[in-house]
């Protein structure tokens, strides 16, 4: 189990500021640096950007502090109990500076995690152990993404957040030039962008987007179609049964009738 045994977000400290810990701690320590620092590591003073991340492990040596302004990061240390097995499979560098496409999502799972423990319950370790793992399978993520350097490409966070509300409200009325105006960007260049960071038109990703609501909300309601065609987005009930043909090869309602027939009947496992 992984164990969490202590941690803060939004900390900040006046430069100069030097953190020193010659025989370092017994557990993990991992740190979401959001200002420019240095780090020695193996002796080696190296200085690094705002939104790094760097893991520690148990008993490293700990020295890093502020560059120029004043020192912000989160922190948390932990235990892994038997799961060394699972940080291996991460493969997560240690003592390794690691610029990262999207360290505020990073913050935000340790923003929960640290506001878990403060709360307590019942299921309080078992929380902080499953929290902990989403963190670091995020990070690992992360990590693996640096290999296309898509996150290099021109705003990218903006992109993925604008996807994300996209996901997560298909109903909304999208256009292009809404879109790229949200982003300050031309159409043209908004259009590009977009292709390019995640292979997919925004308006082809606008109907992937309703679809994926459309079959969840067919295989778990029992909506109309004209209902549910206005709840993913669409003003007309035959656009929307016309899109869906075209994208599943049958209607709605052939949909939901082939989704109750690969649903399990009682008694079965």
């Amino acid at each position: 189990m992984l164990r969490f045994i202590y941690g803060g977000y939004d900390a900040v400290h006046a430069h100069p500021y030097e953190m020193l810990r010659q025989t370092g701690v017994p557990d993990y320590t991992l740190l979401l640096v959001k200002s420019p620092a240095y780090f020695y590591l193996n002796g080696i003073r190296t200085e690094t950007e705002p939104q790094t991340a760097v893991l520690f492990l148990p008993h490293a040596p700990v020295r890093y502090g502020s560059v120029g302004t004043p020192y912000k990061d989160d922190w948390l240390h932990f235990v892994a109990e038997g799961e060394e097995e699972l940080l291996g499979e991460l493969n997560l560098p240690v003592q390794t500076p690691l610029a990262l496409p999207d360290l505020p999502s990073l913050s935000g799972c340790l923003r929960v995690l640290v506001r878990k423990r403060r709360a307590g319950g019942r299921y309080q370790a078992e929380a902080e152990d499953a929290l902990l793992r989403g963190l670091l399978y995020g990070l690992s993520d992360q990590i693996q993404e640096q290999s296309d350097r898509r996150w290099e490409r021109p705003y990218f966070r903006a992109l993925q957040e604008l996807r994300t509300e996209i996901y997560n409200t298909p109903e909304k009325h999208w256009q292009v030039p809404a879109m790229a105006s949200q982003l300050h960007l031309s159409v043209s260049y908004f259009q590009h962008l977009y292709r390019e960071v995640f292979g997919i038109s925004c308006i082809r990703d606008v109907i992937e987007a309703r679809m994926e609501r459309a079959k969840f909300l067919l295989e778990t309601t029992d909506l109309a179609v004209w209902m549910l065609a206005e709840v993913c987005g669409y003003e007309s009930e035959l656009h929307f049964m016309r899109q869906f043909r075209q994208r599943e090869g049958m209607t709605p309602t052939e949909y939901r009738k082939a989704a109750a027939l690969r649903l399990p009947q009682n008694g079965d496992h």
